[in-house]
């Protein structure tokens, strides 16, 4: 019987040393995951440096619904709109980095546009 990996939650919050925890998932994930996933969910703390490292190894990854929980890390929403245009076969990104009404007119602009 083959088995496949659908459904991915990783979350370091709870963690003592989560923000360098976070720099190894981060930096790695992206070449071990499968060729589709229909959920990724990452509860991390994300530098920059270390979400462009993600975005480049997971090109090949078909993920159907992207979230997002920045644990106070870095501003990533500009890459991860340039990851959805690249993904335009992308179902749904959900992005939680900050309360939702900051960056309301923000995502409203972004949407308009794809």
């Amino acid at each position: 019987m083959k088995q496949s990996l659908n459904y991915l939650t990783i979350s370091i919050s709870s963690c003592e040393n989560y923000i360098e925890f976070s720099s190894i998932v981060l930096q790695n994930l992206g070449q071990v995951l499968p060729f589709k996933l229909e959920y990724l969910d990452l509860i991390l703390h994300i530098k920059m440096s270390d979400f462009k490292v993600f975005l480049k190894n997971s090109q090949d990854t078909f993920i159907k619904k992207l979230l997002i929980n920045n644990l106070e890390g870095q501003d990533i929403l500009p890459y991860i709109k340039e990851f959805i245009r690249k993904r335009k076969d992308s179902d749904d990104e959900n992005y939680d980095y900050k309360e939702l009404t900051s960056l309301k007119d923000e995502v409203e602009k972004f949407l308009k546009v794809i």
